[in-house]
C-alpha cells in the first residue's frame, strides 16, 4: 500500500464521523499539491436529496479544528469541501459493490497494458473490482492497483442519484443491477 493511501486511509477514519454528525456521507477525499508547494485537502460528501453549500461550510467548520488536533499532513495545505457531482469519484470498495451496473472510468496505477478503461461496474467485494472492459469483456481488477475512479453518468441517472436512488434503472421493481 502506498504511504498516500495509507494517509488517505487515515484521514477517512478521522473525517468520516465529522461529515456523518453534519448529516453527510464522506464520498472521496483527496489530497493534491498545489502552487508552490501547497497541498489541497478535498473532502466530497453527499447526502440524499444532495449536499448544499451550506452543508459543506457546516462539515469544513467541523473539520478544521480536528484535522489541526490531529496534524496528519506536515505541510500547509487548504481544505476545500464540496460536492461530487456527475464524476462522482469511487474510493472504496462499497462504492464500486453499489454502483455496479453504471459506467466508470478507471485510472490504474503504472502497470504493463492499458492505464485508462472505460468500463461498466459489475461488483466488487474482497478487494477486487469486477468490470467490464469496453473493448475486451470482463476484468477482476485488484482495489489496489486503481489510482482514480469515476463514475460516467448521464442527466437522468444523476437526478436519479440526487434522490436517494440507483442511478441505473432496474428491470424489476425495487431491484438495483
Amino acid at each position: 500500500m502506498s504511504q498516500l493511501r495509507t494517509v488517505i486511509d487515515t484521514l477517512r477514519a478521522l473525517i468520516e464521523p465529522v461529515a456523518e454528525r453534519q448529516g453527510c456521507d464522506l464520498v472521496a477525499i483527496e489530497l493534491v499539491g498545489g502552487l508552490a508547494g501547497k497541498r489541497v485537502l478535498r473532502v466530497s460528501i453527499d447526502k440524499v436529496g444532495g449536499a448544499t453549500i451550506s452543508d459543506c461550510t457546516k462539515v469544513s467548520r467541523a473539520l478544521s479544528p480536528v484535522l489541526d488536533a490531529d496534524d496528519l499532513i506536515p505541510s500547509a495545505y487548504d481544505l476545500e469541501v464540496s460536492t461530487p457531482g456527475m464524476e462522482r469519484p469511487l474510493q472504496r470498495e462499497k462504492d464500486f459493490a453499489y454502483f455496479a451496473g453504471c459506467e466508470a472510468r478507471i485510472k490504474l496505477y503504472g502497470m504493463d497494458g492499458r492505464r485508462r478503461l472505460k468500463v461498466r461496474l459489475l461488483g466488487a467485494s474482497d478487494g477486487q473490482v469486477r468490470v467490464n472492459v469496453e473493448g475486451e469483456g470482463e476484468r477482476i481488477l485488484p482495489l489496489d492497483d486503481i489510482e482514480r475512479a469515476n463514475l460516467v453518468l448521464d442527466l437522468d441517472q444523476f437526478a436519479r442519484l440526487g434522490q436517494g436512488l440507483h442511478p441505473v434503472e432496474s428491470d424489476a421493481e425495487g431491484e438495483t443491477p
